[in-house]
C-alpha cells in the first residue's frame, strides 16, 4: 500500500526538472493534487464496479430483526451493490438476488407474510431494504462497492492497494499540466485514459493469459 506522498513524488519528478517536491506554495499545490487523487479515486471505483471487478469490493454483514425491511449499515460507504449476495445458515448459503424498489410490488405488505429474505434492493437513502421483509434474525452478507475515504494529508493510505499507483501519478501529472483552462476535450481524453489503463489492470487480474501491449 502507498501514501499520498509516494504518488506526489512521482508527480513532481514529472512537473519539476529541478528536483523540488511538490508544496503549499508550488504550482499546482500539494492540496491541488490530493483533490484530483480523490477525483480520480472516483472515477477508478466506478469503473471497478461497471466492469464486476474485485477491486475496490468489500463483504459487509447485516443482521436483520423481524419485522424491519430497510438497514443503514453499508449508508455511509455504499457506492454500488454487487448482483447477489447470501443468508449464512448452519451448513449452507442461501442466495439472495438483487432487485429495483419496483420488486416490492410483488411482495405482501402484511406481517404475516414476512420471510426469510430472497431479494434486495437500495432505495434513495443508500439503505439495504430486503424482500421479504424478515420475519426473524438473519446473518446475511453482501458484497458491494465502496466509496473511497477522501484523502486529505500526504501520510494518508492511497486506495486499491498500490494497484492503480502508475495511473495515479500519470493522472494527477496529466491535471496539473493542462490545469489552466477547462478544456472539454480534454476532459473527455483524460476520462477516457482512465477507463482504458484501469480496464486493462482489471482484465489481467480476471486473466492471466491476457496480452500485456506497451
Amino acid at each position: 500500500m502507498s501514501l499520498v506522498s509516494t504518488i506526489l513524488t512521482g508527480v513532481a519528478a514529472r512537473l519539476f526538472s529541478d528536483g523540488k517536491p511538490l508544496s503549499d506554495t508550488t504550482e499546482p499545490t500539494t492540496t491541488d493534487c490530493i483533490q484530483w487523487l480523490n477525483e480520480t479515486s472516483l472515477w477508478l471505483i466506478g469503473i471497478c464496479a461497471e466492469r464486476k471487478s474485485e477491486l475496490g469490493r468489500t463483504t459487509g454483514t447485516i443482521t436483520t430483526v423481524d419485522g424491519t425491511a430497510a438497514y443503514d449499515d453499508f449508508q455511509a460507504d455504499l457506492y454500488a451493490p454487487y448482483e447477489f449476495g447470501w443468508v449464512v445458515k448452519t451448513g449452507a448459503r442461501n442466495r439472495i438476488n438483487l432487485t429495483t424498489e419496483e420488486g416490492i410490488i410483488d411482495y405482501s405488505p402484511n406481517a404475516t407474510a414476512e420471510a426469510e429474505p430472497d431479494k434486495y434492493y437500495i432505495n434513495g437513502s443508500n439503505e439495504v431494504v430486503f424482500l421479504q421483509t424478515p420475519d426473524a434474525i438473519y446473518t446475511i452478507q453482501i458484497p458491494y462497492w465502496q466509496t473511497p475515504t477522501a484523502l486529505t494529508a500526504v501520510g494518508n493510505t492511497v486506495p486499491f492497494y498500490g494497484i492503480f499507483d502508475n495511473l495515479y501519478t500519470e493522472a494527477i501529472t496529466l491535471r496539473a499540466q493542462n490545469r489552466d483552462e477547462y478544456d472539454l476535450a480534454f476532459e473527455l481524453k483524460w476520462h477516457s485514459f482512465i477507463k482504458q489503463r484501469a480496464e486493462r489492470v482489471i482484465e489481467i487480474r480476471k486473466n492471466m493469459n491476457v496480452r500485456v501491449e506497451v
